[in-house]
């Protein structure tokens, strides 16, 4: 009998016409396997961060393996694009597959013993240098080999889902192309940016392999999900021949076609610059607030908590991107105009950069930290305790007589402490004169709430309105290329991007970090001078070049003929 008229293949048939191959469930589906593959990809980077707090790597193993992410996706960015622009929903099966095998891999060389960053007291458990030597690790060089391999690719996977999935929903329904480009775009802006601190805690326990597993699983399964899904919808748009002008899909020519279009290069080194002013400077947001405010950003301090703050951003990105989605979704039947999206990104791209300056000029006075003049050097009244403040970093502390600000418990030579309801009193600190005690927290930190608060608020403002030039950023590069080379376009200007932004862009900053860093360990900066303001202020300017790359792009001619946008 043949499989079609089977009544078991035909009931399964039918549910996945029903309930699976549609449209809006392509979508769902595609939000969810972005934010699992954004989180997988945090959960490895915090593991590599976890085997170089035990000395086995560089402090800077995750910048390392970042740049050699983005110089992965430059040379096959494309060609991946491309490959998968047949059946792109294959494509993208494919990819998230073989990145959750690569993560299911980790699994089989485990940690040896659990790695809690615990602040240290002066004669604390553990204490000293000799009693921190790390234990021997057999595992340590195969596990390493996987969490990077998992990492380069989840990189290209993120690629896919724009390159395949984006444009698998805007050549069925291009319409709403910003509707679908927003809600991915309020996801890595939003929840994307919590991964780190949403896992910090268990990437550094013994279960860490739980919550490892688990998003493995979960992208296996969107796998298998993507598979089931037709090439073509009843909705799908066929392409108009006349539109890509009988061109040669072939990958050389089609290449060819991408470089040639003016408009479609400006608008990729607009991207790039406000990528990198806003994603690449995002990895030093707790660097910077640590150096202008004092602020302990690693852990959770009462009176300076990031969660309220990061749920409030969550909600402010994804309400302000949903106004530039309902704005320009369903203004005409193929989508909106290239050159009004570039004219758009342009002008929007200009208040990112006055949000940057805006960052860049808040501070406060941070007051004496004991140790720091120029660069840091514990002070000799601690060095007896061999702090390894490698491991846990910035947890300042406030000498209630002197008044000075210390790097950690174990820098001010506090033994032991007392805790009042979460408010913490070290005593018999060496550091300190008279009452020999500190408080948590440094000792200006009443005088910069209010600067920080302004931070915080401005630093919302500014990722929201980012998101929504990255909206009409994305929208400008498909709509300015022929409709049979929109992934391969997207796939191309995601390459270009990962090379100006997370090579040369991460290098940029790392530069800035080296020469405003006042104590490192290990090639890591555990605490900035005040003047990294340069990297909010290399930020604004980046944002201002975005702003007229995308401005001149809207004046260039774009590679398919379009009708007008009525706005």
């Amino acid at each position: 009998m043949p499989l079609k008229d089977n009544k078991v293949y035909q009931t399964v048939r039918t549910f996945l016409d029903i309930f699976v191959q549609r449209l809006k469930v392509f979508d769902l589906f595609l939000q969810g396997a972005f934010l699992i593959v954004i989180i997988l990809q945090s959960n490895v980077y915090l593991l590599l961060k976890r085997d170089a707090r035990e000395g086995y790597h560089s402090g800077l193993i995750g910048d390392y393996v970042m740049i050699g992410s983005g110089s992965m996706e430059f040379l096959v960015g494309a060609a991946v694009a491309w490959w998968g622009r047949g059946r792109r929903q294959l494509a993208l099966s494919f990819w998230l597959a073989v990145t959750s095998v690569a993560g299911l891999l980790v699994l089989a060389f485990p940690y040896i013993k659990a790695s809690p960053a615990e602040v240290e007291l002066c004669g604390g458990h553990p204490i000293g240098r000799i009693l921190a030597t790390p234990t021997v690790d057999n595992n340590v060089t195969l596990r390493t080999t996987f969490l990077i391999i998992t990492a380069l690719l989840s990189s290209i996977t993120k690629l896919s889902v724009w390159a395949h999935g984006l444009t698998y929903l805007d050549d069925h329904d291009p319409a709403n192309g910003p509707y679908f480009y927003g809600i991915l775009i309020s996801i890595r802006l939003s929840l994307g940016l919590s991964a780190t601190s949403w896992l910090a805690a268990s990437s550094v326990r013994d279960d860490w392999w739980q919550a490892h597993l688990s998003i493995c699983m979960l992208t296996l399964m969107f796998a298998v999900l993507f598979s089931l899904f037709p090439t073509k919808m009843e909705s799908f748009k066929e392409i108009d021949e006349a539109r890509n002008g009988g061109a040669d899909t072939s990958f050389l020519p089609t290449l060819g076609r991408l470089v040639r279009n003016k408009a479609l290069v400006t608008q990729t080194v607009s991207v790039a610059c406000l990528t990198t002013a806003v994603f690449v400077y995002v990895q030093y947001d707790e660097a910077y607030i640590q150096a202008r405010y004092h602020v302990e950003a690693i852990r959770q301090d009462p009176r300076t908590s990031r969660v309220l703050p990061e749920i409030f951003r969550s909600l402010v990105i994804i309400f302000f991107v949903m106004i530039f989605r309902v704005r320009f979704s369903a203004r005409r039947p193929d989508g909106v105009k290239s050159n009004t999206a570039s004219r758009v990104a342009g002008v929007v791209a200009v208040f990112v950069a006055i949000f940057f300056a805006a960052l860049a000029a808040t501070g406060c006075n941070t007051g004496d930290m004991d140790g720091l003049e120029g660069s840091y050097q514990q002070p000799a009244c601690s060095r007896s305790c061999w702090c390894n403040s490698e491991r846990y970093g910035f947890s300042p502390v406030c000498s209630l007589d002197t008044g000075v600000t210390s790097f950690s418990p174990c820098h001010a030579g506090c033994t032991d402490y007392e805790d009042l309801n979460g408010f913490l009193l070290y005593k018999n600190c060496s550091c300190s004169t008279d009452t020999l005690r500190a408080v948590r927290g440094a000792c200006q930190l009443n005088s910069c709430r209010l600067a920080y608060s302004i931070y915080q608020v401005v630093f919302v403002l500014m990722l929201a309105v980012a998101g929504a030039c990255f909206l009409m950023q994305g929208m400008a590069v498909i709509r300015s290329v022929r409709p049979a080379d929109k992934a391969t376009a997207v796939g191309t200007s995601l390459a270009t991007v990962a090379l100006l932004s997370f090579v040369i862009g991460q290098l940029i900053y790392m530069l800035i970090s080296h020469l405003t860093c006042a104590y490192s360990s290990h090639g890591a900066c555990l605490l900035h001078t005040p003047t990294l303001w340069v990297a909010c202020a290399t930020s604004a300017g980046l944002a201002v070049m975005a702003a007229i790359a995308s401005l001149i792009a809207s004046r260039m001619p774009t590679d398919v003929v379009e009708p007008t946008t009525i706005l």
